[in-house]
């Protein structure tokens, strides 16, 4: 099977110029000084927990916001937008009580990325020979996989290997069908976490072999102790 074009595409814009990533999503929001009722929406009015600080639901229920934002970013210069996904598995959206339901995650990775796609696709379209593409951002969640959060018992874990792979590959079918270019494991501090997420990333193409396979960034963050 040929590869596919992605990542021919990729590898000769890379040989003529450095490419730029998109900054920070989490910080911009704060700049819009949203409030409750704008991470509820309709869809969540009634919903059990407060969802402010849930910036990931707001694909779902402030779209303009985070299409604006996108947008910013790649007037900027971007060559590449991340989804607003960073905390879309349900093992982090567990914090706001939208683990239940599987499809409150999926519409969450779904719906930000066909907002990323739209803003790249617009902005490509103004400027052909300056192609923009979508990275499809899979947080750390938060949990970690390589230390207990017991003082006490250092052996203990509160969640494991393949539960956290799992979250991963619903969140990674979801982004691919939003059509996301590239799959980048994001922020990582665990590196087993990371090994989870690109587990997941390797069974869901070899398990579902009509999905094109994607590209895969991974950044990661260095603690100082």
């Amino acid at each position: 099977m040929s590869e596919p074009v992605i990542f021919e595409k990729l590898t000769h814009i890379l040989k003529e110029k450095v490419m730029f990533l998109d900054g920070a999503m989490g910080t911009v929001i704060q700049q819009y000084k949203l409030k409750e009722p704008d991470f509820r929406g309709e869809r969540y009015a009634d919903h059990s927990h407060d969802l402010q600080g849930n910036n990931d639901i707001l694909s779902i229920t402030r779209p303009d916001v985070i299409q604006e934002i996108h947008e910013r970013y790649l007037a900027s210069g971007s060559d590449f937008i991340e989804t607003n996904t960073f905390s879309g598995t349900c093992i982090a959206q567990a914090d706001y009580e939208l683990d239940q339901d599987p499809k409150d995650v999926y519409d969450i990775n779904f719906e930000s990325a066909k907002l990323a796609r739209m803003a790249a696709d617009k902005y490509t379209e103004l400027t052909p020979n300056k192609p923009r593409f979508v990275c499809g951002a899979i947080g750390p969640t938060n949990k970690t996989l390589s230390v207990s959060p017991s003082v006490e018992n250092p052996a203990f874990r509160n969640t494991t290997f393949l539960e956290v792979a799992s979250a991963y590959e619903a969140q990674i079918r979801a982004l691919c069908d939003g059509h996301v270019d590239i799959l980048l494991v994001e922020t990582i501090f665990d590196t087993l976490n990371a090994k989870a997420a690109l587990y997941a990333i390797d069974k869901f193409f070899d398990d579902n072999r009509s999905y094109e396979r994607k590209p895969v960034f991974v950044s990661g963050t260095i603690v100082d102790n």
